[in-house]
């Protein structure tokens, strides 16, 4: 794997050679290359997403260019198709706000991004990243708010890493509805962490005080930290993947503590809602929820299933992303593991009343930005607050 290269050429015709390099970097937390070739003349620059072995689906890309001429057009050649391909590329000039490049141009079994630097560096990636930094600063800004929320260590990963969460904990009397919601359990997903960064920002706000204290609620902006740090997919990871390891014996010290959360919020509080949220398939261009089959849904959870996803329909459907009519389902024909898959193992571990869903939120449009995953994750909250705060009514 090739993580930095330096290309470098003359400009002839002067009493001197003026000596340019252009410098490829994926070496900081997340990034993710292999560089194929760099041709300087023809402006060039040929990659695909570094292979990261047993660590999941080579998908996820993100680098750093720097030595650019500003206003120069050059051309991104991804060597990729599927789930590596997005039709439009992340691009960014402080490795913090995201724009979207025009739609890149297939060819066989490559896409081709163009792009005018806008300055001397630029980031380039499959989407908008978003970081255990970005997590770390998200859960540190909402809890310095003063808007009841405390930020707390879920786990230590196995790499030793710090899995930053929020919770609210509001003292009332009697049983609180609980609510768990996480995301990032495959890395790459990076829109599922800014969907849940909206919906933090959100419960933070004036609207979603009246949620923030009735309910007890959990969140978990990033599952897979480790992988999100080495840049590495996730998806199918060896032995398998966060999502894949709700047994009774988890792999991952992620799932392990959020399993104990859950049962204790199951044992003491009225747990009412589980929301996993992840990033579907390139084609799934309209957002869907995944759940559980009919011999996890009794009548109670089924009639409290339908509820929310009208819900959902009535307040997220009016987002540009919109929401599709259909509830998919991960059964005994969609993995040998479906048993082991989070919302399922939450379904047969907690109340019977309890909603517990998959939200994918749709990656490869014209929406799949910043604002836009920030946007529909507001709209999560309302629909959780009108599930929430008016049981049984609309």
């Amino acid at each position: 794997m090739i993580r930095t290269l330096i290309i470098a050429w003359s400009v002839l015709g002067l009493i001197l050679p003026v000596r340019a390099e252009v410098k490829v970097s994926a070496e900081f937390p997340g990034g993710s290359v292999k560089v194929e070739s760099v041709d300087a003349g023809s402006r060039v620059f040929r990659f695909k997403p570094a292979a990261h072995k047993n660590r999941g689906w080579d998908c996820w890309w993100y680098f750093k260019v720097s030595g650019l001429e500003p206003g120069v057009e050059w051309t991104f050649d991804l060597g990729g198709t599927g789930f590596a391909a997005p039709r439009q590329a992340a691009f960014s000039t402080n490795n913090r706000d995201w724009k979207q490049t025009a739609p890149g141009r297939r060819e066989g079994g490559r896409i081709r991004y163009t792009l005018k630097s806008p300055g001397e560096t630029l980031w380039l990636a499959w989407g908008p990243p978003f970081g255990l930094a970005d997590a770390n600063a998200l859960v540190k800004q909402v809890a310095g708010a003063k808007v009841g929320a405390d930020r707390f260590e879920l786990c230590k990963s196995r790499d030793g890493h710090a899995v930053p969460a929020l919770r609210w904990e509001p003292l009332l009397a009697g049983k609180r509805p609980a609510i768990w919601i996480q995301a990032r359990q495959h890395a790459w997903e990076s829109g599922g962490s800014w969907v849940c960064s909206g919906l933090v920002e959100w419960l933070a706000s004036k609207e979603g005080a009246a949620l923030r204290t009735r309910a007890r609620i959990f969140v978990v902006p990033i599952m897979d930290v480790d992988n999100v740090q080495r840049g590495a997919g996730g998806k199918n990871q060896i032995p398998h993947d966060h999502n894949r390891d709700w047994s009774d014996q988890p792999h991952w010290p992620e799932v392990a503590a959020a399993q104990r959360w859950i049962q204790r919020l199951n044992r003491d509080d009225d747990f009412v809602l589980f929301l996993d949220l992840h990033n579907p398939a390139p084609g799934d261009t309209r957002p869907f929820y995944f759940g559980s089959p009919k011999s996890h849904l009794n009548p109670g959870r089924m009639a409290n299933q339908v509820r929310f996803h009208q819900l959902s329909q009535q307040i997220m459907g009016k987002e540009p992303f919109g929401l599709s009519d259909k509830i998919r389902v991960s059964g005994p024909g969609y993995h040998p593991l479906w048993r082991h898959i989070s919302k399922n193992w939450v379904a047969e571990h907690t109340s019977a009343g309890s909603v517990n869903l998959t939200l994918e939120t749709s990656w490869n449009t014209p929406h799949s930005t910043q604002s836009g995953y920030r946007a529909y994750g507001a709209a999560l909250g309302r629909t959780i607050a009108a599930f929430v705060l008016k049981p049984g009514g609309q």
